[in-house]
């Protein structure tokens, strides 16, 4: 009887034991399961925002200097996730475009683009609002030095410069295209203004004032050569005149015997 109590202690102890061993392992499971969840949606989140911020840039961009600083970050973040993704297939995907993103060459500065709308330039002021708390996100976290921070900082100030002035120099450029040179050149001067106010020291910003300062002459020959114009057709009615008068003059003289 004695016996038959033990084992009976013994067989409900190991129960326990097992019990307590078997809810332990299944917390513990269940515990790395959210934290592989909760790592895999803050990857997701962090490579979606990343992927944001270079498709916002794409239309603007002239310059790797800040894309390059975001593609090393996305592409970190989705290798990363690899481990942690239930999809691999989908982030191989994703990476597999990032590269071939990150290999495409940057837009060339052209001043002749059309006028943006007051919509657009409100959606890109923001966009770059947010890039430069991202950029600043990055060198806090040591991503980027900080020499390199400063040049990408004075890339975004350029941007919005740019963004600024856009419209004066498409309707700058419509006036002088249609024949009107007089607002052309205040236009062309009040955007040489705001290029000399600025600090920004940027390849952009000077090709931007070389244009300007060409279709400034460009509009000085152009007016003197209209003065040029004028002043021949008006010597030579002149002188037409002044041939009239003569032949009518001839007419009216008297005969000589």
């Amino acid at each position: 009887m004695a016996t038959l109590q033990i084992l009976t202690i013994v067989v409900l102890a190991i129960v326990a034991i097992l019990s307590v061993i078997i809810g332990s392992r299944a917390h513990q499971k269940e515990k790395d399961l959210t934290q592989r969840r909760v790592k895999q949606l803050q990857l997701v989140q962090r490579a979606d925002r990343a992927e944001m911020h270079i498709r916002g840039l794409k239309s603007l961009n002239t310059d790797t200097i800040a894309t390059d600083v975001l593609y090393d970050y996305y592409l970190d973040t989705l290798r990363e996730l690899l481990q942690y993704s239930d999809d691999i297939e989908k982030i191989e995907v994703r990476i597999a475009k990032a590269e071939d993103g990150r290999n495409q060459e940057s837009l060339e500065f052209n001043p002749e683009i059309p006028p943006m709308s007051f919509q657009e330039k409100t959606m890109y002021q923001e966009r770059l609002t947010k890039l430069a708390k991202m950029l600043l996100y990055l060198r806090r976290k040591g991503r980027i030095s900080n020499q390199h921070y400063q040049n990408c900082h004075e890339y975004l100030k350029w941007l919005s410069l740019w963004l600024q002035i856009n419209k004066q120099v498409a309707q700058a450029n419509s006036n002088f295209n249609s024949g009107d040179y007089q607002v052309a050149q205040t236009l062309y001067s009040v955007i040489e203004s705001h290029l000399k106010s600025s600090a920004v020291e940027r390849p952009e910003k000077q090709k931007l004032n070389e244009y300007v300062q060409e279709k400034m002459k460009e509009i000085t020959r152009i007016e003197a050569e209209e003065v040029r114009k004028a002043a021949e057709a008006a010597a030579a009615a002149a002188a037409l005149a002044e041939q009239e008068a003569e032949e009518k003059a001839k007419e009216y003289e008297l005969p000589t015997r």
